[in-house]
């Protein structure tokens, strides 16, 4: 027996109107981001606001987003499967979501054929598309492009957001204690990691705001240390991701994304876009990969 490779189909409504998209691999992606495969209003939708994918042939879904509301039956939906038609309520938006195969978009009645006359008149259009495709260069795939990752951190926090003594001293509290747990948790989550660099700096600069010059020196070297260790390992990620696409080990490459994409913590821009991108692509190829 063969496995027809099935597509999502969704539909969103929204003021009378709606729209179908049909996602291929397995996983889609609805939100106000541009990256999203279905794309929403911001004022309906978070930048990744819900996550669709298809396991062991159920549709399942997850509210990735807190700001705006995912409904279903009017009460909060969070996660689980969805039966077939099932309507989500996102903002002012329905989105329904459905399984089709592609072998069954494909079936149609069967063709009697062409006119001779017409028949010629497409023969020599198929010689001039073949004539224009080898003169065309093909496009560069997804996976050889060139993309060069951005820098993982912005400049180093100068300014504390507490004023006055006894506040400055409770927020630097706050911020060393949420630091120190979130650099522990670092190798193992990347955006901590990330989180507890911003929160260090900002802490040494409380410090140095109430002229505790020394445990300001301190604090700042920690933040360097941990700002070095991670930027480094973010472009060994890197390196990594484009060696294993290169090779074609689709798995790894699948770790690779999911890892960067942590670093990044749903931080937009052209270098976010193309890792999503590539994470569809891999879906995809995976998949079939897995198949065969």
């Amino acid at each position: 027996m063969t496995n027809e490779p099935q597509v999502l189909s969704l539909v969103v409504e929204r003021g009378g109107k709606s729209a179908r998209y049909e996602v291929h691999g397995g996983v889609a992606l609805i939100g106000s981001g541009s990256h999203c495969d279905v794309r929403l209003l911001p004022e309906d939708a978070g930048t990744e606001q819900l996550r669709i994918e298809l396991r062991d042939g159920e549709i399942y879904a997850e509210s990735l987003a807190l700001d705006h509301d995912c409904r279903h039956d009017g009460m909060p939906f969070s996660h689980g499967a969805l039966a077939p038609e099932t309507k989500l309520k996102l903002g002012s938006a329905a989105l329904s979501v459905q399984l089709t195969n592609n072998r069954d978009r494909k079936q149609g009645g069967k063709s009697e054929g062409w006119p001779p006359a017409v028949r010629l008149v497409g023969f020599g259009a198929i010689a001039v598309g073949l004539y224009v495709t080898l003169q065309t260069k093909p496009p560069v795939s997804l996976f050889d492009q060139a993309v060069e990752h951005p820098a993982l951190f912005a400049a180093p926090i100068k300014e504390c957001a507490a004023r006055g003594d006894r506040e400055v001293d409770a927020h630097t509290s706050r911020l060393l204690r949420e630091a120190n747990l979130q650099s522990e948790r670092a190798p193992f989550y990347p955006r901590d990691g990330v989180s507890a660099v911003v929160r260090y700096e900002e802490a040494a600069a409380c410090l140095t705001q109430v002229g505790r010059a020394r445990e300001a020196k301190s604090v700042t070297q920690t933040a360097n240390a941990l700002r070095t260790s991670l930027s480094d390992q973010f472009h060994v990620r890197h390196v990594r991701l484009e060696r294993f696409l290169s090779v074609k080990k689709y798995d790894a490459a699948q770790r690779e994304v999911r890892v960067l994409q942590d670093f990044l913590n749903r931080r937009e821009g052209p270098y976010a876009q193309w890792l999503a991108a590539v994470q569809r692509e891999l879906n995809t190829r995976f998949a079939s990969t897995k198949k065969g």
